[in-house]
């Protein structure tokens, strides 16, 4: 018999008051799990060609001429 399925004989047994409790304890460990997962690490390279620098991109405002003289 699987661990789980221990686990659901066991829980059957329990009364209600108790099956309550339980539960809010099941959804804080599930909450913890998701705030655990690892995280994939970057690839370095994969956001190539998804953006771009224009080619006058050092070149002056017009917006900004009069504060630059």
């Amino acid at each position: 018999m699987s661990i789980k399925q221990q686990i659901i004989n066991d829980i059957e047994l329990l009364p209600d008051h108790t099956l309550q409790a339980i539960s809010v304890i099941v959804k804080e460990f599930i909450l913890l799990n998701h705030m655990a997962e690892v995280k994939p690490r970057p690839v370095f390279g994969s956001g190539k060609g998804l953006m771009y620098i224009a080619n006058d991109f050092d070149e002056p405002l017009e917006e900004l001429k009069e504060y630059m003289e």
